[in-house]
């Protein structure tokens, strides 16, 4: 018979709770940030200490902020887009090189003439599982016609897209209304069958993206917003609301939130704080991420 001590270990560990980071960026900074582009993010108190979040883009740091986190997986963005550029074959090497541990999404910019094919190469070839979408930073409002190709693609590939909604700030880089989740209402509703999911708990519009959410089956949302503002929004009658489906754990790693730099596990433990029921923690942290490929 095996000592209490050790039986109480396995029991711990097979009673673990899957976590899902389903939000993080690994950006290639020399390609994604110029000098115009660095003095302005400087400038910006999100990105008060760039040295500390080029730190955190070695891979090495954010599989060391995994494990100290207890997260299983990470959903790594390809980003088509200046300051947070990442290619898709940047993410598909990394998760060649983790691949017990990351889950690449691709990303086109949908204005590019051969963005059909771009994506659809990044899936089949690349072995990417959905695609990221940054319509401020990429310059194009995501329920313009003109990019409804990709959407038809992504729905006959089967795969997920995520856009990023809420809050920019990148200056004059960016268009806040491009960021409106009220936009996707229109995408959600032509395509039924793609799943969607928006990010950051539609900060400083999460009213109108919880709406979004809450009316169309196939939307989901990430909890990668400031961390003040999880506790806040994120209440076991908006779950309800919305649907025990529908919230999705992620972090937006490497933004740094205020003066502190990202880490992983704030963001775990903030959720594990929340006054949710365990069916709802767990959910959040990977059974809805699971469903957004069923």
């Amino acid at each position: 018979m095996l000592p209490i001590c050790f039986w109480l270990i396995l029991q711990i560990q097979n009673n673990k709770m899957e976590i899902i980071n389903a939000h993080v960026h690994m950006v290639e900074i020399e390609k994604a940030i110029s000098d115009d582009t660095a003095a302005m993010l400087s400038e910006n108190p999100v990105y008060h200490d760039l040295g500390a979040m080029v730190e955190l883009m070695a891979p090495e740091n954010l599989i060391k902020q995994m494990d100290e986190a207890n997260i299983d997986k990470s959903v790594l963005y390809a980003v088509d887009a200046p300051i947070v550029y990442s290619s898709n074959e940047y993410v598909s090497s990394l998760v060649k090189k983790y691949p017990e541990r990351l889950i690449g999404f691709a990303s086109v910019n949908p204005l590019r003439e051969n963005a059909v094919a771009i994506l659809e190469n990044a899936i089949k070839n690349l072995g990417l599982r959905g695609c990221k979408f940054h319509p401020p930073l990429q310059n194009f409002y995501p329920n313009g016609k003109k990019v409804f190709p990709i959407y038809e693609k992504l729905a006959e590939l089967g795969v997920p897209v995520v856009f990023h909604v809420g809050s920019t700030p990148f200056g004059g880089m960016a268009k806040l209304d491009q960021a409106n989740p009220i936009l996707l209402d229109e995408v959600a509703t032509a395509f039924p069958k793609l799943k969607i999911m928006l990010t950051h708990l539609g900060t400083l519009w999460s009213n109108e993206a919880f709406m979004v959410v809450e009316k169309h089956p196939n939307v989901y949302i990430d909890t990668a917003a400031y961390l003040y503002e999880i506790p806040q929004l994120l209440t076991s009658d908006l779950i309800t609301r919305l649907g025990e489906n529908k919230i999705i754990f992620g972090t937006d790693y490497p933004t740094p939130f205020g003066n502190d730099k990202h880490k992983m596990k704030n963001f775990v433990d903030c959720i594990k704080n929340l006054p949710l029921s365990d069916k709802q923690k767990e959910n959040i942290f990977s059974k809805n991420f699971y469903s957004l490929f069923v």
